[in-house]
């Protein structure tokens, strides 16, 4: 595993779980084939690192600096995406995708038979909901190794949730522009045609972070 790439248990710096990493790359390296990624933005924008590991074989079971992840969807984001921040909530979109044909997180499987799927009336479904959110949560762990995650109502709406993530400083918000997408695609996956939820994200403060439902369930 490269030097640059964290071990869970130490902490050292904030990290993000190699199947992710590994994705990221492969999308990376089929934009240089096809000549939208040009070597000069590649100097450009990612550090020597960066370009390192763009060399080496990702250990999906590995954790690799989040920074360098971020840079490279970045570069991604402005070659492919016109530098528009809803290039981030796309990929939210494709990973949730993704994990769920790979069949490796429990969670993802737990999406097709949701409590809230099953309730029948309103109160019943906003509070299987946070149920069901609270499980899905989880799943962060086994893919960041940053942050305090925690499902709430939302303070200023009693009929939708929201998802307070603390300890963030320092780690740029196109990570969680992507988390929203994510958390967008799950609940797809996870409710009947026409029931989906949108979420959006806000930084409340440099250590404090808000994804939440933009309208009812």
């Amino acid at each position: 595993m490269p030097l640059w790439a964290c071990e869970k248990d130490s902490m050292a710096s904030p990290a993000i779980k190699g199947t992710l990493f590994a994705a990221v790359v492969a999308d990376l390296h089929a934009a240089i084939e096809a000549k939208s990624v040009t070597p000069e933005q590649l100097e450009r924008q990612l550090e020597a690192r960066d370009l390192s590991l763009l060399e080496e074989k990702v250990n999906p079971a590995g954790w690799y600096d989040i920074h360098s992840y971020h840079r490279i969807v970045e570069l991604l984001c402005d070659a492919e995406g016109g530098g528009h921040e809803g290039y981030w909530h796309t990929r939210g979109e494709r990973a949730a995708r993704r994990m769920v044909e790979a069949g490796i997180y429990q969670q993802m499987d737990y999406l097709g038979r949701t409590l809230a799927r099953r309730a029948s009336d309103p109160a019943g479904r906003f509070a299987a909901l946070g149920k069901d959110m609270r499980l899905l949560m989880t799943l962060h762990a086994s893919m960041l190794n940053f942050g305090a995650w925690k499902c709430v109502v939302d303070p200023d709406h009693e009929d939708r949730y929201r998802v307070e993530i603390r300890e963030v400083r320092g780690i740029p918000d196109g990570i969680f522009l992507a988390a929203a997408g994510m958390f967008n695609e799950m609940s797809v996956m996870a409710h009947d045609p026409g029931t989906s939820l949108y979420w959006e994200f806000r930084r409340m403060s440099p250590d404090l972070v808000v994804i939440g439902m933009t309208h009812g369930i």
